[in-house]
């Protein structure tokens, strides 16, 4: 135990460096616990509302929640799950320290689970800090008492460590199997596996059920089906069986299933010790073979000169060094494959809706549903962001000097930055609203006022990436994966999608003004364009005030550096 302390201590004080650095602790921690409980807060009214709604369907109230609460589980566990496998890549296989820390007389055993508790904490953490004002609203609004936290706190570890340890697992075999001349045939693999379990899990919650009653033959039948767990043999269900007992005095065999739990916690995590000890040396090995050498494609290059020629020479110079840089480094374009997975089951939400059940009129639920998309498009946005966008200043890494001594502004260096995240992820949001919207077949004017303020979201949301990245920079690393769970990456979150909160909020009130014009058979569902033009300026607003805060700190904060 006393080695595996020794081998995490690092870690640890990293952490605590990180969050302690620059002389002002007092100021950092003030800082990060206004903005975490201000979105905590926001998480909690909004949670609560929906349940608070669920049960005023009288006697479906707790089945509904009860549901809800399956599938809000199941998603916490597909997250878990993915992230786990991209991170133990890189925290077992790719870390900087492995020369150093396999040099060392360590043994196998405490190494092993010195990178499980990493693994955990490192993809953990965001899935706490968005769980925690669910479950707290939860426990509020169904008048649980103590005995439902009591039960959270010895529950929730050992949800975490069974996704921690299976994405373990996954990767020392994968690693093990598959030829590592290129790590990245490794990460095209993970990726397309993370496609297909992504795409399942979901279709396991099967959400259309909450909204398709007639569906079932019988309202009884529809009652059994919404008491019957999403899988039985998924640990999100057991979690559920097991937290169901104190919330909903839901008669359960809690025994039973959280023996369940914590013996396939204790399980995977063995068998995966077992695994490392058998097949760690020889991944290892495989990763740190020598890579080909790069060759040369002329195609390549001229596509990036022709990307990137509307940009002065300096600024194409500094993107076009940046783009090289991502596509050597593996570890970093490999997590598109993730991406394009969530982009597809995102939009097959879409197909699936059945709007046309609905009580309200189809075109009032269309324009609804458009504009909530907004929001939800804007944290898929804020997500990608703070993954890519938010590291970019922190990639320079040790080599940052070159670029403090080099005649290169470092206002050209962050707008270099800025430009360079901004249009795969303008593509990205608009190709999202855009199909989304298509889907839907929502009306002409609200397809275009989608597209023009997903548009300027992704362009605030950007700026807040980079503009915190460089406010908080993170030029000592082990592995990328590091940066966007550090201290910056939490302000980097909750900035965001605070912007994303207060854009949607301005357009709240005309788009329900439009959305109760349409109810109205007889009148035009044709918008003025008075209705619009003032919300939409105040979002232009909004996104400059954010751009230009953004920049303006994240100059002030490299310039601080260069001193």
């Amino acid at each position: 135990m006393s080695t595996i302390v020794i081998v995490l201590s690092p870690f640890w004080l990293s952490w605590k460096n990180d969050f302690l650095r620059r002389g002002q602790p007092w100021r950092r921690r003030w800082l990060l616990l206004t903005l975490g409980t201000a979105f905590w807060c926001g998480i909690y009214y909004v949670v609560r509302r929906v349940l608070l709604y669920f049960q005023s369907v009288y006697d479906l109230g707790p089945s509904l929640a009860y549901q809800l609460l399956l599938i809000i589980l199941l998603t916490f566990l597909s997250m878990l799950l993915f992230s786990n496998l991209i991170t133990a890549l890189s925290t077992f296989f790719l870390a900087r320290d492995l020369d150093l820390v396999r040099s060392t007389p360590v043994p196998t055993g405490p190494f092993y689970y010195s990178r499980l508790i990493t693994t955990t904490l490192n993809s953990s953490w965001m899935v706490l800090f968005f769980g925690l004002p669910i479950f707290a609203a939860y426990g509020t609004v169904f008048g649980s008492g103590i005995l439902f936290y009591l039960w959270l706190a010895v529950v929730l570890p050992l949800f975490l460590i069974i996704p921690a340890s299976v994405g373990v697992l996954i990767t020392h075999l994968l690693v093990y199997f598959l030829p590592a001349k290129r790590i990245r045939d490794i990460l095209f693999f993970i990726g397309l596996f993370s496609f297909i379990i992504i795409y399942f899990l979901f279709r396991f919650s099967q959400p259309e059920r909450l909204v398709q009653p007639e569906s079932f033959g019988h309202f009884l039948q529809f009652l059994s089906a919404m008491e019957t767990p999403a899988s039985p043999f998924l640990p999100s269900s057991w979690s559920a069986e097991v937290l169901a007992a104190p919330l909903f005095k839901k008669p359960t065999d809690q025994g039973f299933f959280y023996a369940l739990l914590a013996s396939y916690a204790l399980f995977f995590p063995l068998v995966t010790s077992w695994v490392s000890g058998a097949v760690y040396l020889t991944g290892w090995s495989k990763a740190e073979e020598s890579k080909q050498g790069r060759r040369k494609y002329e195609i390549f290059e001229s596509a990036l000169n022709w990307l990137t020629r509307p940009f002065p020479p300096v600024l194409r110079a500094l993107m076009v060094k940046d783009i090289k840089t991502f596509l050597r480094d593996s570890t970093q374009w490999s997590q598109l494959f993730l991406l394009i997975a969530l982009i597809v089951v995102y939009l097959y939400n879409f197909k699936v809706l059945p709007l046309d059940r609905s009580p309200l009129p189809t075109a009032t639920l269309k324009t609804v549903v458009s504009f909530a998309n907004l929001g939800l498009a804007g944290f898929v946005l804020s997500a990608v962001a703070g993954r890519f966008a938010f590291p970019a200043v922190s990639l320079e890494g040790k080599a940052f000097w070159i670029l403090q001594t080099a005649p290169i502004s470092l206002r050209t260096l962050l707008w270099s930055k800025l430009w360079l995240n901004l249009l795969p992820l303008l593509i990205l949001g608009e190709i999202l609203v855009f199909l989304s919207n298509l889907l839907l077949q929502v009306p002409p004017w609200m397809m275009t006022l989608s597209l023009a303020t997903v548009c300027l979201m992704t362009c605030g949301i950007t700026a807040i990436s980079v503009g915190v990245g460089a406010v908080y920079p993170k030029f000592t690393f082990d592995h990328a994966a590091e940066i966007p769970t550090s201290f910056g990456g939490a302000i980097c979150m909750i900035v965001s999608i605070a912007f994303i909160g207060v854009a949607v909020m301005i357009e709240a009130w005309p788009i329900y003004l439009l959305a109760m014009r349409e109810m109205n058979p007889g009148r035009s569902v044709t918008p003025a364009f008075w209705v619009l033009a003032p919300s939409l300026a105040g979002v232009i607003v909004l996104t400059l005030g954010a751009v230009v805060t953004s920049i303006r700190l994240g100059l002030k904060s490299l310039e601080r550096l260069k001193e």
